[in-house]
């Protein structure tokens, strides 16, 4: 009867603890960053696969990511795009190069380790039109699996890695096409 009773107990309490797990489905979260003649929708981003803040808030976060990596790519843009033409991406998933670790308390915020197991990722579909018209469109899916054999230049870029990644598409995709 005792074995039955403690039974019936951990049955409850791994029904009532998974009930407690579950989360109710959110709604996509979009968000529109524009800068110059570069428009950036950052589409669905809680289905994006690692863009986890390791302090602070973490919508906060992602606005501040989304921002600078906007940023990067108008700085770029506006030294080749010529007036009239205008960049547009629909960004469907992020990964943050390294991974977020916890330190257990031996700090107060996690941490992001950068190793070649987790390498920067960004999916897009772009579009570049002059005057209304398409000049070029496609579909990207960018990684850099030896972004750590890259040199880096020391600096205070936020996101160094996903940058570059933009950076070298830009230079590659839309230079070409202009």
């Amino acid at each position: 009867m005792k074995h039955l009773l403690m039974t019936v107990v951990i049955a409850a309490t791994l029904t009532i603890g998974g009930c407690a797990q579950q989360q109710e489905p959110t709604e996509p979260q979009n968000f529109l960053t524009n800068d110059g003649n570069v428009n950036i929708l950052w589409q669905s981003t809680n289905d994006y696969s690692d863009i986890e803040a390791t302090s602070g808030v973490q919508s906060k976060f992602e606005q501040y990511l989304f921002t600078e990596l906007t940023d990067g790519l108008a700085k770029l843009a506006s030294k080749h795009l010529a007036k009239g033409q205008q960049l547009d991406l629909t960004v469907t998933n992020v990964d943050l190069a390294g991974d977020v670790q916890p330190t257990f308390g031996g700090a107060t915020n996690d941490i992001r380790v950068v190793t070649d197991l987790y390498p920067p990722k960004i999916s897009f579909d772009y579009v570049l039109t002059q005057n209304g018209k398409v000049i070029k469109s496609g579909s990207e899916k960018l990684n850099n699996m030896g972004y750590l054999m890259d040199i880096q230049p020391i600096g205070s870029d936020a996101f160094p890695y996903e940058q570059d990644l933009l950076t070298d598409w830009f230079k590659n995709t839309i230079v070409p096409a202009l």
